[in-house]
């Protein structure tokens, strides 16, 4: 198909940064408004995501270049199609994982396979729901079952529990036949929130060996998903049993710990990792079959997403209740206001 377009090329507004830093780096200014590449569509946003990966991108933490346009998924409406590319027409309403970045702005580029059309069983799926699915229900479900490998009667731990990833795996634990799911957060007011997702115990991060070896007869759990890092993450194979996999998505704490490659020997345990970027790049039918069933599960009402809604010029708010992990469910922002 050839490269079409619906409107003339004009000046767009996205969000910016030019330097690494704190949530003021944040800009929202005008840039041009991209064509569609070989493979790709450009998307006309109406929903945009905020993801804490977006938040370390901006603090420098991953190799990005400068100056960086945020923002890891859309939800919008076909612009243009590039060559090379079937299945997606202008007008086509799309949800999409801009892995690439540029997803914070009016229009965004993105390679079709990263995209999937909200027709058929997606067709009323809620716009802001599906951007807020995008990244965190996928990764969830990434990190429980390629990534943790969770079978029926296991006990889970979700560090974060509060979290848009915690959110989600706790409801994807159970409908993988977790027997217990554990939720960890920093205040009370985080456990009380994330106690509506399907926990059977929300507490603290100084409660939870105590927690685990209750629930668990001093078994241990099976599974810990940890995106939180720092100091916490070096003292999780004490919560583990025989055989308990540690999986870690992220670093909130931004302080990393080492562990020594006799590390699974000497404890048998096992310690694994989960990027959504390296899925889609190294296995792309798995990150696919991922994304789609992710999107199937939040329109079929299996897992609830909870999205606060804020207009685009208020992303750098977006991003201080994030880093202050001040947060509770997931942020999305409207491009149209």
């Amino acid at each position: 198909m050839t490269n079409t377009s619906q409107t003339p090329a004009a000046p767009m507004r996205t969000v910016r940064v030019d330097s690494f830093g704190g949530p003021s780096v944040l800009t929202v200014t005008d840039a041009p408004t991209p064509e569609p590449q070989p493979g790709q569509i450009t998307v006309d946003v109406e929903y945009a995501g905020v993801n804490f990966a977006e938040v370390m991108f901006r603090r420098g933490q991953f190799p990005v270049d400068l100056p960086h346009f945020p923002g890891l998924e859309a939800v919008g409406t076909v612009r243009a199609v590039g060559t090379d590319v079937t299945g997606f027409a202008p007008g086509d309403r799309v949800a999409a994982l801009t892995l690439g970045g540029g997803g914070n702005a009016e229009v965004v580029a993105v390679g079709a396979e990263h995209a999937v059309r909200l027709d058929g069983e997606l067709a009323e799926l809620d716009g802001a729901l599906a951007a807020g699915a995008l990244c965190n229900v996928t990764t969830a479900l990434g990190v429980l079952t390629s990534a943790g490998h969770l079978t029926e009667g296991e006990t889970v731990v979700v560090l974060a529990a509060a979290g848009g990833v915690g959110t989600a795996a706790a409801q994807l634990a159970r409908s993988l036949g977790a027997a217990t799911v554990i939720g960890v957060t920093s205040t009370p007011a985080k456990a009380e929130y994330a106690r509506g997702f399907g926990y059977d115990s929300v507490v603290s991060y100084e409660e939870i060996e105590r927690e685990v070896s209750e629930r668990t007869g001093g078994a241990g759990a099976d599974l810990v998903l940890d995106s939180v890092g720092g100091a916490f993450r070096s003292s999780v194979t004490g919560l583990l049993a025989a055989f308990g996999r540690h999986i870690v998505f992220g670093n909130a704490a931004a302080e990393d710990v080492t562990f020594e490659g006799n590390h699974p020997w000497y404890t048998n345990s096992s310690l694994a990792g989960y990027n959504l970027g390296g899925v889609a790049g190294r296995a792309p039918e798995l990150f696919r079959a991922h994304l789609e069933r992710a999107l199937t599960e939040v329109a079929k009402g299996e897992v609830r997403v909870d999205v606060k809604v804020l207009p685009l010029k208020d992303v750098v708010h977006a991003h201080e209740l994030l880093e202050t992990r001040a947060s509770t469910g997931k942020y999305v922002l409207d491009v149209r206001s």
